[in-house]
Order: structure tokens, then C-alpha cells, then sequence
């Protein structure tokens, strides 16, 4: 079982050696023109995508954002590759069985003082992926635009986050809020259609497309509250929707000096 508490770290720290890497490997990029040549070209983005559930997932979490963050090296064959992070998130939280054992008679959650606790439940979830695509320069500016085919490999996991108003419910503090949490994780694919837009003027620059995002997962605790069925069944939990984002390219101005758009 991997630790939630490590594996988000362990990864960031990865994409800060992919982001090291694609700026040393620019000290070897010639300066072309980008408006009449395809050019290699080391970039990261920042995306936002509104999604949407579906499989298993549908029946645990509603509609949520994610925020996207890549690392990518465009060759001058117009082959993409790469790896990203996703942080996925929303406060519609449809299966609350957990709470089922906790609720008085009036339907409300009593807090260690007595009195009625103001309880709330969140969506977190991150995807991280190695990416490979295929820019199809058929629309666009130049031949650096066009269309982007893209398809990813990697790792999904998500959980429901509850907490409780001063932190006044136990159950919801420390080691005890992993009875509750619904923790899930496992292999994941990534599919991506868009546009990618590089400008002549190297400074509009982005992208937007549909991509669906789909997790073999499985429940990663041995004991859950309010769970009279195994949470740690085999899932496939698809996330799908639309995402927009900006795209950070690093060229070469000069020779021994360096800049970012």
C-alpha cells in the first residue's frame, strides 16, 4: 500500500528534477524562427479543467475542478513527451455512509461539547502521468500549432475529506480521520484531443481540448466506518471534461543567454 502522506511528495520532487532537466537541455537549442520551422521546444503549462464523474466514481463525487501542471519536450518531429501532476478537487460528496453510525435522531452530528456540529465533506484526489503525443500541425499560425493528440500513463488516487468546525469531533482529528476518508488508489490512463496554439510572438500561447482520465483502483483501508459493503472491490473511476491552459515555452535568444516567455 503506498503512504498518501509521501507519495505526493516523492512525485513533486520528480517533476522538479523533469522541470531542472528541460532548462539544462535548452543550453543545447539553436535559435530558429518558429513562424516557417518546426523547432524543438522544452515547455511547462498550467491548465484548468471542470470534470465530470463517471463509472464507480459517479456514486461517490459530483462535478469538480482540477488544476494541471506539465512538464513537456516539443521535438522538431512534432512528438511530444512529458509528465504532469493534477489536483483534483469539489465539495459534492454524494456517498456519506461513513457518517451513517453518527447521526442523532434529527439527523445532525453532536460535537465533544454537546452541541450540534457543523460538518462538511470534500473531494481531494491527484493523477500524476508520463505523457506521449503527437502534434498534427493542420490548423495554426505555424507549423509549432495544430492539433494534439496525447495519451498518458500513471497513477490516480482520491479520498473524502470531512472536517468538522474547530476541529470539535474527534472522530475527525488525527488517526481517527482515516476510518472516514474512503481512500482509493491505482493505475491510471490519460487521453487527450485539442488545440495548441504557439504563437509567432512567442508570447500567446496555449492549448485546450476534451480529456478523460480513467483509474483501476481499489480501496486502500483495512476498516471503514458505515461500510457494510468491501470498499477494496477492483473500480474504474473516469474523470472527463474540458481543459484550458497557459504554455510556458523556453527558448534560446542568443548564444549564453537564456530566457522564458
Amino acid at each position: 500500500m503506498m503512504d498518501e502522506k509521501t507519495l505526493p511528495l516523492r512525485t513533486m520532487k520528480r517533476l522538479a528534477i523533469i522541470l531542472i532537466a528541460v532548462i539544462t537541455l535548452t543550453l543545447s537549442v539553436n535559435a530558429q524562427n518558429i513562424s516557417d520551422t518546426s523547432i524543438f521546444t522544452p515547455h511547462i503549462s498550467l491548465s484548468y479543467a471542470a470534470q465530470l464523474p463517471f463509472g464507480d466514481l459517479q456514486d461517490r463525487f459530483g462535478i469538480n475542478s482540477n488544476i494541471g501542471f506539465n512538464a513537456d519536450f516539443k521535438l522538431a518531429s512534432n512528438w511530444v513527451v512529458g509528465g504532469g501532476a493534477q489536483f483534483f478537487f469539489g465539495n459534492q460528496v454524494k456517498d456519506l455512509t461513513m457518517l451513517d453510525d453518527m447521526y442523532t435522531t434529527d439527523g445532525q452530528i453532536i460535537n465533544q461539547n454537546g452541541a450540534f456540529a457543523n460538518v462538511v465533506a470534500f473531494e481531494r484526489g491527484w493523477i500524476f502521468t508520463g505523457n506521449i503525443g503527437r502534434l498534427f500541425p493542420v490548423i495554426g499560425p505555424n507549423p509549432n500549432s495544430g492539433i494534439m493528440v496525447k495519451l498518458g500513463l500513471g497513477f490516480m488516487q482520491h479520498k473524502v475529506r470531512i472536517d468538522s468546525e474547530q476541529d470539535l469531533v474527534p472522530q475527525f482529528v488525527g488517526e481517527y480521520r482515516k476510518l472516514y476518508d474512503r481512500y482509493t488508489n491505482g493505475f491510471s490512463a490519460t487521453q487527450f484531443i485539442g488545440y495548441v496554439h504557439m504563437s509567432n510572438n512567442r508570447i500567446s500561447n496555449f492549448f485546450g481540448g476534451f480529456e478523460i482520465s480513467e483509474g483501476f483502483t481499489k480501496g486502500q483501508r483495512s476498516a471503514q466506518a458505515g461500510a457494510p459493503i468491501e470498499l477494496n472491490d477492483s473500480r474504474i473511476d473516469i474523470l472527463a471534461g474540458l481543459r484550458f491552459g497557459w504554455i510556458v515555452p523556453i527558448h534560446r535568444r542568443k548564444p549564453n543567454e537564456f530566457f522564458v516567455d
